[in-house]
């Protein structure tokens, strides 16, 4: 896939979004006198499922993908039954009531991103080619006035139909079952719906049209996009962390201008400081999110280490 920027949110934050460290730690017994002991992480054998813990306190950690099929289905029993006696829950962006916001807060971005300048209208930054596969996608109906908005609107749009292509399907995703499943308890978020909307609408203008040109190309190929979607379901229901580390890894490394920092490792930096405070408040914390944030040397993990909070 070519055009990663807007894949990532949207499968990594709107996705995805893996993890590594595929052996459990063991406690350090060689503590100075008087040194804060650090929380220690453990692998379950559960599908991309860790433990944090520190002395009585544990943060159980599922990495998601926010995209899926009925093949990720059932979840596993251990994890079920930890997320149902957990003190905490806590997601990417809470729970149903952040969930029935969503729509609202899209629309009003929407409004603050529509382009009343003619020339700005999309269509004077597209091929005729590009332009007949957005209506053949879409319909005309609805093509016509995404192109009065700016471009990242129609392209989380078409991306959401590549995801359809591979029957992958938002409302299938692991973070959704699991709101679903939360019914009224309380669902704390790691960050806004409006953070993520920032991420979604980063870059110039400049750069959004050439982001919405990539997604068009993985359109035109959606063969290939297929496979790399198909490809990220397998590594994920195998478990296989180590290799989905470096597919996520490569794919990263290929993107043209992606703001990887913002994309990543700023989110971790910040996470990793919450993770310290619910270790510091005890109990059981499950947290479900994207499972890119906890992938290779930006993942919270290791933005945990950097801060001395894990071993």
């Amino acid at each position: 896939m070519k055009n990663i920027k807007k894949l990532l949110p949207g499968i990594l934050t709107l996705l995805f979004l893996f993890c590594f460290l595929s052996s459990c730690a063991t406690k350090n017994s060689n503590l100075k006198d008087g040194a804060e002991p650090k929380a220690v992480l453990i692998k379950h054998p559960e599908r991309m499922f860790w433990e944090i813990k520190k002395d009585e306190a544990s943060i159980y950690v599922l990495g998601t993908i926010h995209v899926a099929d009925k093949d990720f289905y059932p979840l596993e029993d251990k994890i079920l039954e930890t997320f149902d006696n957990a003190d905490r829950l806590v997601s990417e962006l809470g729970g149903l009531p952040e969930m029935n916001s969503l729509q609202e807060k899209l629309q009003v971005r929407m409004l603050q991103n529509m382009n009343l300048n003619p020339e700005k209208d999309l269509s004077n930054f597209l091929s005729e080619d590009e332009i007949n596969v957005v209506k053949q996608e879409l319909g005309e109906g609805i093509a016509a006035p995404l192109f009065k908005f700016n471009p990242w609107i129609l392209t989380i749009t078409l991306n959401q139909i590549l995801y359809t292509k591979a029957d992958l399907e938002p409302q299938n995703g692991i973070d959704i079952h699991l709101i679903n499943r939360a019914g009224e308890r309380k669902i704390e978020a790691l960050e806004t719906i409006d953070e993520q909307l920032d991420i979604l609408s980063s870059g110039s203008f400049e750069e959004q049209v050439y982001d919405l040109k990539k997604t068009i190309d993985d359109l035109q190929n959606a063969d290939k996009t297929i496979d790399f979607l198909t490809k990220l379901k397998r590594l994920y229901l195998e478990n296989n962390s180590e290799d989905l580390k470096d597919f996520i890894g490569s794919l990263l490394e290929m993107s043209e201008g992606i703001p990887h920092d913002a994309l990543l490792k700023a989110r971790n930096i910040v996470w990793a400081e919450k993770f310290d405070q619910y270790l510091n408040e005890g109990g059981t914390s499950f947290v479900f999110a994207g499972i890119a944030h906890f992938l290779g040397e930006d993942s919270v993990f290791e933005q945990m280490r950097l801060k001395g909070i894990l071993k």
